[in-house]
């Protein structure tokens, strides 16, 4: 059952309440949960409170690289060599862009980490719990661990990975945490914070052409580069104990980032406890739509391939473990790693041949061969091939539902 909230509804929060979010950048934040989620008083109480202690640091400190102050560059929509989403259409375009809404800070008032510091995981363990959440790039050398309790207060990391620019994004207000390559075209670029907010989720900007980028979408919705694309890299969304027991080499985002935060506090409430925004209530911000098939705050592994999406219920997945699946008429598989409490999601084709997949004694089986989580033939008559890496990532219901009112749900 679907209904359609195109209008703000602004009894559901007040504006400015909670000063604790002003720190970060969220300054029109309508933060009274007791309205949109039923808190107990405790909670907007230490919300008020964290503000009282935050209220002396400089809320909207910026540090933007000096050759990103240039002239904004224009760029031909056909001579960017990103490719268009040619699934979207020119009228649904206009309205995201239509129903994009000031969050409250003005462009990079949340301030992105511009040149971000690095320590060994001996070292984080001073600032780290074994159930803090953390976000994993596996694709860099070395593996690269960023903290939520960082990435809260930037959303943004502007990074090099294996040498090339990237950018790790995270929205709290959704619950998505997703990489983002830098480069359009020849040029390269880095992305920062808009101050507006789509269907209550982060919309980046990057600072070549400022055209702007949700965050969930991954679709430049206005700007010179309308209609295009970003290319994006996996990340995956475990804890602190997990991601250092499986790569204990790793190299662990500093709490030095040239900022003062208190990155022992989350604003918006916390992922060890229950009752908090992240497991409680629905969306702060206005959506463009409301699915009640799952519960708004269900997290949910968002898939979309050409004109098709597929939510995927990640504690579904927990049970599962292993689900052959087609989205539309591509065959895909999606496979729960133990280590890490994630969800890998691959195409099952090799050249013409679909793969069928399924587990034995706790090992990935298909065509006579054994199959590791990162989508590798580890023995057998396919050693040594690799399946494709689907793109896919964690994300609250109601906001993959707001951009994709017709997926389907496993």
């Amino acid at each position: 059952m679907r209904n359609n909230t195109n209008s703000l509804d602004r009894r559901r929060f007040i504006i400015y309440a909670s000063a604790g979010l002003i720190a970060i950048g969220l300054s029109g934040v309508a933060w009274n949960l007791q309205k949109t989620t039923q808190l107990k008083s405790k909670t907007s109480s230490n919300l008020t409170e964290s503000y009282e202690s935050s209220i002396s640091k400089k809320p909207f400190e910026t540090t933007i690289p000096d050759n990103n102050n240039e002239t904004t560059t224009s760029i031909d929509n056909n001579d960017s060599e990103l490719e268009s989403d040619s699934y979207i259409s020119s009228s649904r375009l206009d309205e995201f862009s239509n129903n994009m809404i000031g969050g409250g800070p003005p462009q990079d008032g949340i301030p992105p980490i511009e040149k971000p510091n690095y320590v060994s995981i001996l070292e984080a363990r001073n600032y780290l719990e074994d159930n803090d959440i953390v976000f994993l790039v596996e694709n860099s050398e070395p593996v690269k661990i960023f903290p939520q309790k960082i990435l809260v207060w930037h959303e943004i990391v502007n990074e090099k990975v294996n040498g090339e620019n990237a950018s790790i994004t995270y929205c709290p207000l959704t619950g998505s945490v997703i990489g983002f390559k830098g480069k359009i075209g020849e040029k390269d670029t880095t992305f920062g914070t808009s101050g507006k907010l789509l269907n209550s989720n982060l919309v980046m900007y990057d600072r070549l052409t400022e055209s702007q980028w949700p965050q969930i979408l991954g679709v430049a919705v206005t700007g010179s580069l309308r209609g295009k694309k970003l290319e994006n890299f996996p990340i995956i969304w475990t804890t602190w104990k997990k991601a250092r027991e499986k790569y204990p080499n790793a190299s662990v985002l500093s709490i030095e980032t040239g900022f003062q935060r208190s990155y022992d506090r989350d604003p918006y409430g916390s992922y060890q406890k229950t009752g908090t925004y992240y497991d409680t209530g629905g969306p702060i911000f206005a959506i463009m739509s409301k699915d009640d098939r799952l519960p708004e705050k269900e997290v949910i592994i968002g898939i979309k391939i050409k004109n098709s999406e597929l939510a995927i219920v990640k504690n579904k997945m927990t049970k599962d473990k292993l689900a052959n699946l087609f989205l539309n008429e591509d065959p895909i598989v999606a496979i729960f790693d133990d280590t890490l409490d994630t969800v890998r999601v691959y195409s099952r084709k090799i050249g013409n041949d679909t793969l069928h997949f399924e587990l034995k004694n706790g090992e990935i089986y298909s065509n006579d061969s054994t199959w590791s989580v990162f989508g590798e033939s580890v023995e057998g008559p396919m050693k040594g091939k690799r399946l494709k890496i689907i793109d896919s990532f964690d994300v609250m219901w109601f906001a993959w539902a707001a951009y994709y009112p017709n997926t389907e749900i496993y």
